[in-house]
């Protein structure tokens, strides 16, 4: 009796790490694709004062703030209005959108293997956006037991919008970037290429 105890208690355990296993994956896959929840602020770091004396301490300072924007403004969810009605998409969901618009009738096993995550990570996705009416799913011509994507109207819209998104949200990036000459631009790819090249070296080292 007392083994057959320890022989549960065994296999109830393993089953409990086995579940936090997979959530774990879970949760790096959708890291990987862009799922970001609800509840995660916006980090934003305390902007350095342009005239504040620059140091080695203060230039990496703001590097790192400036690389930490750039990837809170990636995750952040993007707003589309179609017909008076307003759709906001995360980068996970925008991907997915994208994909079934460049591939109509693609399956849920090809649309995970085109993004690189697992199928229930996709899954999540196609389930938002068939919430969101921008996607339908249908038995495919080819095999009847089969569920294929295509877009719906307004998925059709927001997909033809997709091409000039990113541009617009990094409108006053690029506008800031258009304000420097070309002797500025040159010194700066110079100064990023040296910076690139440190820190490959130390990936390489680790």
């Amino acid at each position: 009796m007392k083994k057959e105890k320890k022989s549960k208690k065994l296999e109830i355990k393993e089953v409990k790490d086995s579940k936090k296993e997979t959530k774990k994956k879970s949760a790096a896959e959708e890291k990987k694709v862009g799922l970001v929840p609800k509840k995660e602020k916006l980090i934003i770091p305390n902007p350095v004062p342009p005239d504040s004396v620059a140091d080695h301490t203060a230039l990496k300072k703001l590097m790192i703030d400036s690389a930490v924007l750039y990837q809170n403004i990636l995750v952040l969810p993007q707003t589309f209005t179609v017909n008076e009605v307003n759709y906001s998409l995360y980068p996970s969901e925008l991907k997915a959108l994208d994909m079934i618009g460049q591939f109509s009738g693609i399956n849920l096993t090809q649309l995970a293997n085109k993004l690189g995550i697992s199928k229930s990570a996709i899954s999540k996705c196609t389930s938002k956006l068939l919430e969101k009416e921008l996607i339908k799913k249908e038995k495919s011509p080819v095999n009847v037991r089969e569920v294929v994507f295509t877009l719906t109207p307004d998925g059709q819209t927001i997909f033809d919008q997709l091409a000039t998104v990113h541009t617009n949200l990094f409108e006053p990036f690029n506008k800031a970037l258009d304000e420097l000459s070309t002797s500025q631009i040159n010194d700066l790819h110079h100064m990023f290429l040296s910076i690139q090249s440190s820190l490959t070296e130390i990936i390489d080292k680790v």
